[in-house]
């Protein structure tokens, strides 16, 4: 059976060519003479689906990623950075007591004239787009203690190579979930002195968390580091239940 081409697929995949049963195939008057009655293999549609998820995720990512903006930087270096973490629905704590974001998953505060004076101190990021690019401005901000990375599908050894620069101020840090970050990544935490709770749950890359975490635990006072598996907590409960009398 012979292949789609690439231009009949795509306009396969925008519904201008399908059979009544389902199946689908091309109008001769619509191809060139040696393009006519070709059969469609549906791995090829989704071949093109595919490639298609990935090139958007890809410009998604890019456009996240977009280095802060003039209008946003007048207001202050802290309040331009934050809005820039805003903008890919994350949220922001500033020392002034207040959190910045969306309230409810829905209505979205910014930060105003009532956070110049004050400093972003913790950055909850979860699932966000965030990548190498991004982090570079995030560590120019001078307070940071808690940073929540949580299913950050784009944080990999180099952003967290990055988290150096934070060195003196950055405490409580959560990378849960990042399937893009290796022991090679993990290692650069070490420069963090001051960090005390490290979240690394259900890292796939990471083939050896025990003995990664023992280590990182040795290198940095202080430090303790939860590495407890969601398949480990749902196997102790399961565990408990038979036991129970």
């Amino acid at each position: 059976m012979a292949t789609l081409c690439r231009n009949c697929a795509m306009q396969v995949m925008k519904g201008r060519w399908l059979g009544s049963r389902g199946e689908s195939f091309l109008p001769q008057q619509s191809l060139q003479p040696r393009q006519r009655y070709h059969h469609i293999r549906l791995e090829t549609i989704s071949e093109v689906w595919q490639k298609i998820k990935e090139e958007f995720t890809i410009l998604k990512k890019a456009s996240a990623n977009r280095l802060p903006q003039s209008t946003d930087l007048a207001q202050g270096f802290e309040i331009g950075i934050a809005k820039f973490l805003l903008r890919m629905d994350a949220k922001v704590h500033f020392s002034n007591g207040k959190w910045y974001g969306k309230v409810d998953g829905k209505r979205m505060v910014w930060p105003g004239k009532e956070a110049i004076e004050f400093a972003v101190n913790a950055i909850d990021a979860r699932g966000v787009l965030l990548d190498q690019y991004g982090i570079q401005e995030v560590v120019k901000l001078k307070q940071v203690k808690f940073l929540n990375l949580e299913g950050c599908l784009h944080i990999n050894d180099v952003c967290l190579a990055s988290l150096v620069h934070l060195r003196d101020t950055l405490t409580h840090l959560n990378i849960n979930n990042c399937p893009s970050v290796t022991e090679n990544g993990i290692a650069t935490l070490h420069k963090l002195r001051k960090l005390e709770r490290l979240n690394m749950t259900d890292i796939p890359m990471v083939k050896h968390p025990k003995l990664v975490a023992s280590l990182l635990e040795d290198a940095v006072p202080n430090l303790r580091v939860n590495i407890i598996s969601h398949m480990a907590e749902q196997e102790r409960q399961r565990s408990e239940r038979h036991r129970a009398p």
